[in-house]
């Protein structure tokens, strides 16, 4: 049952409808969402290599940009192609691989945690809970070991941080079907938050993709989330009435109609006259 819709009285995830079936409980629209909870393993997940390197790669190319003209203003031309040939770039290298190496330790030292995430009416968002947490793991995944203040034994988990993007804020969706991952960005070159879905629910977060960004042209979606244009309802037409010529010889004569007088049977008035007075002079001899 991937798509639920949350019930805030009883605080669980039931079948979407008008009620929940356990409390009895009136389920809003907004309630209906797509929740998940997921492992996450910080020194195989790319995302976590990603995080890091957006920031350590950007850096070093602008401490070597800073040298390279400190040095052209002082020595000019001839001292920053000594200094290139002197080994800088093999030294900014082999500062990357140490790097490396360090987050490598770092992402090991930090143990798995846990993501919950939601897909919503509102935006996406990830909640990240850390079993066992010590001060060490904390400090390793940058967090205050104050945290510990709020660990609950009985529990056995932490919230260590929280991320989420609204709908409204998304400028750009891609997918990566062979990790079952959505990534979101905002704006549309700087990606905000990296969604791991699993198979039963990396399906189903497209209907709420959809429904929110799918007619949105100012998103840019892959083909699999732009909502499909809703058909045009056609007018019934009406059928054409058949017109059917008719032959003179088709038209039936109607019923009762008074056939012409033949000019044979033609009597002129003279002759009637006549024939009147001729009767009366009969009857009175």
């Amino acid at each position: 049952m991937p798509i639920t819709a949350y019930c805030k009285k009883c605080a669980r995830d039931v079948a979407p409808g008008d009620r929940c079936p356990h409390c009895g409980g009136k389920l809003a629209k907004s309630a209906v969402r797509v929740a998940w909870c997921a492992d996450h393993v910080p020194v195989r997940d790319w995302m976590s290599w990603n995080a890091a390197m957006r920031i350590l790669l950007p850096l070093t190319g602008m401490v070597l940009l800073l040298i390279l003209t400190l040095e052209a203003i002082a020595g000019g031309f001839q001292a920053v192609d000594d200094l290139l040939r002197g080994g800088l770039l093999f030294a900014l290298l082999g500062m990357l691989v140490i790097v490396a190496t360090l987050l490598l330790l770092a992402f090991i030292l930090q143990g798995e945690d846990l993501q919950d995430c939601v897909v919503d009416g509102r935006g996406v968002h990830i909640q990240q809970y850390l079993p066992q947490p010590t001060p060490m793991k904390l400090l390793l995944r940058l967090k205050s070991p104050s945290l510990m203040e709020q660990y609950d034994p009985a529990e056995g988990i932490l919230l260590i941080g929280q991320k989420e993007v609204l709908w409204k804020d998304i400028a750009r969706v891609q997918l990566w079907p062979e990790k079952t991952m959505i990534l979101f960005y905002s704006p549309a070159w700087w990606m905000r938050l990296a969604l791991p879905c699993t198979p039963f629910t990396y399906e189903d977060c497209f209907v709420f993709i959809q429904e929110k960004l799918g007619k949105k042209k100012g998103v840019t979606l892959p083909d699999e989330l732009i909502a499909p244009p809703k058909p045009k309802q056609e007018k019934p037409k009406t059928a054409p009435v058949e017109t059917q010529q008719l032959s003179f010889a088709d038209i039936a004569e109607p019923e009762g109609t008074i056939e012409p007088e033949k000019e044979g049977d033609f009597v002129p008035l003279a002759d009637v006259l006549k024939e009147i007075q001729e009767s009366e002079e009969k009857t009175e001899g």
